[in-house]
């Protein structure tokens, strides 16, 4: 059984994402662990708000990294693709947990960036919500793959 925790910025406030989160976490929990740690966001008023609310967002998630420590994967627009059969590989092939974080508005500031692996779920740029919810089915699916006899992934 392999261990995920998605640290993420702001909450799932639209019900239709939760309600596909919610399936998908309940469908991966009898073969991984999986939690959902949620930072709140900053509030912005402008582009000129960027770098103090990506300071404040992480140092909040920094906070929560101390208490965890594993591989850590940024969800950033920039960051190395992977097909659903390497994310499989890469989430399952170590003991250690898996943490991907899922930055707000305004993403991560270059000197975070630099801290950690970024992972990009796609060349298009989501909104966190469905973010989330993209990355979480793609953890079921990494699980489904592994699990040779389930026919999710085709």
């Amino acid at each position: 059984m392999f261990s995920v925790l998605i640290i993420a910025v702001g909450k799932l406030k639209n019900t239709n994402f939760r309600d596909v989160c919610d399936e998908y976490e309940k469908r991966v929990s009898p073969f991984a662990k999986l939690e959902i740690t949620e930072v709140d966001a900053e509030a912005s008023f402008s582009d000129a708000d960027k770098e103090r609310v990506q300071k404040k967002e992480e140092e909040r998630i920094v906070k929560i990294l101390e208490k965890n420590k594993g591989n850590i994967f940024l969800l950033s627009e920039d960051g190395k693709q992977y097909n659903s059969l390497e994310l499989a590989e890469l989430v399952t092939r170590t003991s250690e947990k898996n943490i991907f974080i899922i930055g707000g508005s305004f993403g991560f500031s270059p000197e975070f960036k630099n801290k950690y692996k970024a992972y990009s779920l796609s060349l298009l740029t989501f909104p966190h919500e469905l973010a989330r919810v993209v990355l979480v089915e793609q953890l079921y699916r990494a699980v489904t793959i592994n699990q040779k006899e389930n026919k999710y992934h085709k």
